[in-house]
């Protein structure tokens, strides 16, 4: 059977490509889908918008130039206005997945948290928040379906939230962040040679593919404290060291002496016994399909992009920056399509706010005064633009209330006010040769 291709028009109904089929009566391409026998047509208008935000798209997620062939720069960005105020959708579609991935990264103070198919990297939900809290990780978690796996950094906020939402999902840590946190505990050149020794081990995390490894790499790390376990009790006292700053604010008057050491071993240890780091081995997991051992996958492909999208466009407003970060994942979604009528539930068309001196912000865009225990949802509520963006109607003259100027002056009229019942336009402000109603002329 021949593969339709990716511009054919999309079925309003199922949304499968549909294929030609005919004309009508005033000459307009009439469509049918195979699949439940619907048909339409595609106006003009409807074509031209179609092609307008593919178009859009391409400058906005592949750095395509705004000059085109009979259209310049700022006639492409007067006309293409409105898409910004599309809002794409992602809906739960009820899937079970086997290993799902869970990560956040920060977007100019927000954070955009992602869920990615474990397996093909599709994105599958996103969620806007003040910073990594467990109610953000919730709301998250309440779009996709309890998967059997999820890989992530192993966060407070991210683990809470998985033990109460999906309570039979197995986690597993990211070995990448886990070699991380420990050379940042450590340094990337220890002083002691017991440092240098628990950073080999660390590095030897990725390198472990099957049972037997796991086994002799918790053996050696078992060997390894019973060697420096004399050395990870030490303590110093205040009263030995006056000088030391911690001093002042230990607790105790003691403090550990090696303490970042004894921080990066007891992260192995927990995580070797919590079963969280060699989970990818476990075989009853693998029988579904193999489980990966780092988040590399959300990082490098959806994450690294998406900063690269933002370096491209630099400079963009923040509820613009945030609609570009909305499309690049819908964009890495299981078959996106853009061009779809906002009635199919994939896009939505966000109402456009008037300008005022004091803007107001609709979800998911909540004031950075927020509390950060409760998330915002891009997915289920559009976004209105927290600044007046272009509009179709630019180029028309703007109207806005100004203080008229008079010739005839009153004690009450010399104070600063404005005219708000009769705007005029900013050109041909005329004077007021009729002195008001019900007051004397003021003289000096």
């Amino acid at each position: 059977m021949r593969t339709r291709s990716k511009r054919a028009r999309k079925c309003p109904v199922c949304g499968l490509p549909m294929r030609k089929n005919g004309h009508d009566r005033n000459g307009r391409q009439r469509w049918q889908c195979d699949t439940c026998k619907a048909t339409t047509t595609a106006t003009i208008e409807s074509r031209s918008r179609v092609s307008l935000l593919r178009a859009f798209l391409d400058w906005l997620l592949e750095a395509a130039p705004q000059r085109r062939p009979g259209c310049d720069a700022h006639t492409f960005r007067r006309r293409s206005a409105w898409c910004w105020d599309l809002s794409p959708r992602i809906h739960p579609d009820g899937v079970v997945h086997h290993v799902v991935m869970a990560d956040g990264t920060w977007v100019n103070g927000w954070c955009l948290l992602t869920a990615i198919d474990g397996t093909d990297g599709e994105v599958l939900a996103w969620q806007w928040c003040s910073h990594e809290s467990t109610a953000a990780y919730q709301a998250l978690f309440a779009q996709l379906t309890p998967p059997d796996v999820l890989v992530c950094d192993g966060m407070k906020g991210i683990l809470k939230a998985c033990h109460e939402a999906w309570p039979d999902t197995r986690i597993q840590r990211c070995l990448v962040r886990v070699q991380r946190d420990t050379r940042a505990d450590l340094t990337s050149k220890p002083r002691l040679q017991a440092g240098r020794e628990l950073e080999r081990l660390a590095d030897i995390l990725t390198r472990v593919h099957d049972a037997d490894a796991a086994v002799r790499w918790g053996g050696a790390l078992n060997a390894w404290h019973e060697r420096r376990k004399r050395m990870l009790s030490e303590r110093t006292y205040a009263k030995d060291t006056p000088d030391d700053p911690r001093a002042a604010t230990s607790r105790g008057g003691w403090w550990w002496t090696h303490l970042p050491l004894r921080r990066a071993y007891l992260r192995l240890e927990r995580l070797f016994k919590d079963g969280t780091l060699f989970c990818f081995l476990d075989p009853a997991l693998n029988t579904l399909g193999p489980v990966p051992r780092d988040s590399n996958r959300l990082e490098g492909s959806i994450n690294a992009a998406l900063k690269r999208m933002l370096v491209n466009h630099r400079g963009l407003p923040e509820a613009h920056m945030r609609r570009a970060c909305e499309w690049h994942c819908y964009m890495h979604s299981a078959r996106p399509d853009p061009t779809r009528p906002a009635s199919s539930n994939n896009t939505t068309r966000t109402p456009r706010s008037p300008p005022s001196m004091m803007t107001t912000t609709n979800q998911p865009s909540n004031p950075p005064s927020a509390p950060a225990s409760t998330g915002t949802n891009s997915t289920t509520t559009p976004a209105t633009p927290t600044a007046p963006t272009r509009s179709l109607n630019q180029h028309k003259m703007t109207y806005m209330p100004y203080m008229p100027k008079i010739s005839w002056m009153t004690p009450l009229s010399t104070s600063l006010t404005v005219n708000t019942k009769k705007p005029r336009p900013i050109l041909g402000r005329g004077f007021l040769r009729v002195p008001p109603q019900g007051f004397e002329p003021w003289t000096r």
